[in-house]
Parts: structure tokens; C-alpha cells; sequence
């Protein structure tokens, strides 16, 4: 016995629970409703804005702190250098060695502005390698032409070729910016003294030098720049004998 139909040609239907007559079509089944949408494009964009934020206040507090830090990197590499500098220092009055020479003066806003002039055995760069002489070695401060603060920069000149015929321009090599003053001083054994001249004083070196450096850093967005100070002093490894030992060894 077979079944047939009620309604031939009709294809039949699964009944899903629905009233009869009504078909549900599988892909509008499948499908978001409008508010679903609006619910999930609202949340996605609370979450955009959760990390935009996050983001924005990341790299803020890393470009702040890059902007403080890098000053005073600049600054203590600066003052390795000198160090480097002034262990090799030749004794004035040797052969290719002039004097030895701190003079303390002031600059434009009547903050310290010292200079130094002695010479060195050094490494210094090549293109290719780094190659070590004699050199005569000028640390001063200079005005900065891009700074807005109308701070100074630190430079380092070099002049290599002693023996030339004619004067050489030295090497000029700005080792920090953003300086607010320089003050180098110089112990002799009781004391320590703001200049230093080896032709008025026998040719005889400071036991040890001080140096004395103000950098300014940016603060926060709308305050005035904010200042540090890094203070340093090193030894000197060659001495000259006095007048007075030389005479006690003859």
C-alpha cells in the first residue's frame, strides 16, 4: 500500500514548527540581523578606541623619555671621550707636546663656557680603521645655530699632522648638544683651581681635572626645559717632575 500526497506536484516539506505554509529559506537562517550588526560595529569600535588610546599614551611616554635620556647619553659619552683624551696626555715642553692649557671664561648669558687645550696620544677613526698618533686635542663650547634655546654644543677639535709646514684646520666633531654651561677645574695637590697654564707654572700638569657639565632636556609639553648636571673627575697618568725634584735627583 503506498502514500500518496495531498497536494500532487507539491513538493513536500520537513515541518520545522512553523505554521503551515510558511518556509524557511536556510541562508536568510544563517544570516546577522540588522541590530546584531550594529551591536558588533559598536563594540569594535569602543575596542579601537581602547587601543588607540593605549597606543597614543605608549609612544608619548617613550618619545618624552627619549627626549630626556638622550641628552645626558650624549653628555656622558662626551665626558668618556675627554677622559680618553686626557689619560694620554703628553707632558708639556716634550718633544711634539705644547702646552697644557684650561682657561676659564664665560659665555653670552654669563654661564660657565671653559676651554681646554693639550696634547694627546689618541685613536682616532679612519674611513677604514682606527688608527693611533699624536694629536692636539681643543675642547670648548660653541652656539648652537639650531637650537631654540639658544643652548651650546660641545665640540671636540683635532689637529693630527704636527709636523706640517703649514697650519692645518683641525677636525671639528660636535660631541653633545643641548649644553647649558661647561666648568673644568683642576686639582694641584692642595686645592682646586678654576684655569690652568703649564708656561707660567714650569711646564708641570694638574694632578687630576674636573668636569663640570649642565645639559637641558625637554620637560613636560608647555613648561620650560629642565636641566642636569653630571659631574666627573679623573686623574691624570703622567705627571712632570718640578724644578724643585730634579734638582734634589742630580
Amino acid at each position: 500500500m503506498t502514500m500518496h500526497s495531498r497536494h500532487p506536484g507539491r513538493p513536500r516539506t520537513r515541518d520545522c514548527g512553523f505554521a503551515p505554509g510558511v518556509h524557511l529559506n536556510p541562508k536568510l537562517a544563517a544570516a546577522f540581523t540588522l541590530l546584531e550588526l550594529l551591536v558588533a560595529m559598536v563594540l569594535m569600535v569602543v575596542v579601537a578606541s581602547c587601543l588607540y588610546t593605549s597606543l597614543y599614551t605608549g609612544f608619548r611616554a617613550y618619545r618624552s623619555s627619549i627626549s630626556a635620556v638622550d641628552p645626558t647619553l650624549e653628555a656622558i659619552n662626551a665626558i668618556e671621550l675627554m677622559k680618553e683624551d686626557i689619560d694620554g696626555v703628553l707632558p708639556p715642553g716634550s718633544n711634539l707636546a705644547g702646552a697644557f692649557i684650561g682657561i676659564d671664561s664665560a659665555g653670552s648669558k654669563g654661564v660657565d663656557a671653559d676651554s681646554l687645550e693639550f696634547y694627546t696620544t689618541h685613536l682616532y677613526a679612519d674611513e677604514e680603521q682606527l688608527m693611533g698618533g699624536l694629536g692636539k686635542i681643543e675642547l670648548l663650547l660653541e652656539t648652537d645655530p639650531n637650537s631654540e634655546d639658544s643652548s651650546y654644543m660641545l665640540v671636540r677639535r683635532l689637529t693630527t699632522n704636527l709636523l706640517a709646514p703649514k697650519e692645518v684646520q683641525a677636525d671639528e666633531q660636535v660631541l653633545c648638544r643641548r649644553v647649558v654651561s661647561m666648568n673644568l677645574r683642576y686639582f694641584d695637590g692642595a686645592g682646586w683651581a678654576q684655569e690652568w697654564d703649564s708656561t707660567a707654572d714650569a711646564n708641570s700638569l694638574p694632578l687630576a681635572v674636573e668636569v663640570d657639565i649642565e645639559i637641558a632636556h625637554n620637560g613636560k609639553k608647555g613648561t620650560d626645559p629642565q636641566k642636569r648636571r653630571l659631574v666627573q673627575s679623573f686623574a691624570l697618568p703622567c705627571q712632570t717632575p718640578s724644578q724643585e725634584e730634579t734638582e734634589s735627583t742630580l
